[in-house]
């Protein structure tokens, strides 16, 4: 860990360059339902497809770490971002949904596993501990940003020239993250090859109330986000809008939020913000139905933003407050692990939902589960050190 006070350097900013590249060639995905509906795939059918990705990522995961720590982190976010570059090309030749559909998906989700393995694991030797939210709040902003800007220029090139199009600005932001990689991989020296400890003991990192409660709170927000991310294109169309706008507006308020309040996480407390961020969210998917058919989409969008732009840097700093530091690297393993386990779940069951109760209802429902993470973090034993 980089215990200086020194934040920004030629690390970060390649880092966090390289992570926007890479989370928008995911997040022009985010619309990959469209074109998985117009083959004629069923609503529980797109909820498997984009849950596999997921899947794929937490199966792998333990494997990416072990590469990470015996190969080095620049070597596998190579390999990891040329698997998503394969990928990203590979859908441009499948116009129907079948065996090559799941396939892709999985190595996509591979993929995207060895480059989080490798990126996070140089992100924490960057990062100053002095300054954790804050620095995970600017980590944030780059993800969230290409996940604004991503889907709406995604919309607009599916409408002028169909998905083709897409999967190959998709693969043009993942070819342009490679060479980055590869021609400034020096800029990025960690001193090579990790040298891990002995392994982490889950078992007893999980009897730890308070990380317990972190970590099914991170699942049920994660789990919203998903169903967010897998389900609004769809809603949006039926209620003959597009989603563009409303990630945008939501994405811009995170960004605004990560880049403004990191300092003030740190310094007001992390799961004081956790207590106010999570009725934000509630009342948010709960307005996503009826507004977004009175076209006041922007009023559910912004509540959306508030609360992942303060709930995100909240629950990953938390987290790493965690464990003692040789069990650093195994609380992050299992945070994120949960985490991408409720992108899971809010793809494969909010899939099912959709599918028997109708969109509607599965955004009234989601809201429910957000309820509860409000009073999981109320009452639950949560340490905020």
């Amino acid at each position: 860990m980089n215990n200086s006070t020194t934040l920004w350097d030629k690390r970060f900013v390649l880092i966090n360059i390289i992570f926007f590249l890479i989370f928008s060639n995911i997040s022009f995905f985010y619309l990959y339902p469209l074109a998985l509906q117009a083959m004629g795939s069923e609503d529980y059918l797109i909820g498997l497809v984009m849950g596999l990705f997921s899947v794929a990522t937490v199966i792998s995961r333990p494997f990416m770490g072990k590469l990470a720590a015996s190969q080095g982190e620049q070597r596998l976010i190579l390999w990891g971002i040329g698997a998503i570059l394969v990928a990203s090309v590979s859908y441009a030749f499948e116009q129907s949904f079948g065996p090559a559909v799941i396939l892709t998906r999985i190595f996509h989700g591979v993929g995207f596993s060895a480059f989080i393995s490798g990126s996070f694991s140089i992100v924490a030797k960057v990062f100053p501990s002095a300054r954790r939210a804050q620095a995970y709040a600017v980590v944030g902003a780059a993800l969230m940003s290409a996940s604004a800007l991503a889907p709406p220029f995604g919309e607009i090139i599916i409408n002028r020239s169909g998905f083709t199009l897409l999967y190959l600005a998709a693969s043009l932001a993942a070819l342009i993250a490679l060479a980055l990689m590869a021609m400034m991989r020096s800029t990025l020296g960690t001193g090579g090859p990790l040298q891990q400890a002995r392994p982490a003991g889950y078992i007893t990192m999980i009897k730890d109330s308070s990380l317990c409660c972190l970590l099914l709170s991170t699942l049920i927000f994660a789990h919203c986000q998903s169903t967010v991310v897998n389900f609004l294109a769809l809603i949006a169309q039926a209620k003959g809008t597009l989603s563009g706008r409303f990630f945008l507006t939501a994405f811009a308020v995170a960004i605004f939020l990560l880049l403004g309040f990191g300092k003030a996480i740190d310094r007001f407390g992390k799961r004081r913000f956790l207590r106010l961020s999570y009725p934000l969210l509630v009342a948010g998917l709960f307005l996503i139905p009826s507004m977004l058919e009175a076209n006041i989409f922007f009023v559910p969008a912004g509540l959306f933003g508030v609360a992942m732009g303060l709930l995100f840097p909240a629950h990953n700093a938390l987290a790493a407050d965690h464990g003692s530091k040789e069990e650093k690297a195994g609380v992050m393993s299992l945070f994120t692990a949960v985490y991408d386990t409720g992108f899971i779940t809010g793809a494969v069951l909010s899939g099912w939902m959709a599918q028997t109760l109708g969109l509607d209802h599965l955004f009234s429902l989601t809201s429910l589960i957000a309820l509860s993470g409000f009073i999981l973090v109320l009452f639950s034993p949560i340490q905020d050190k």
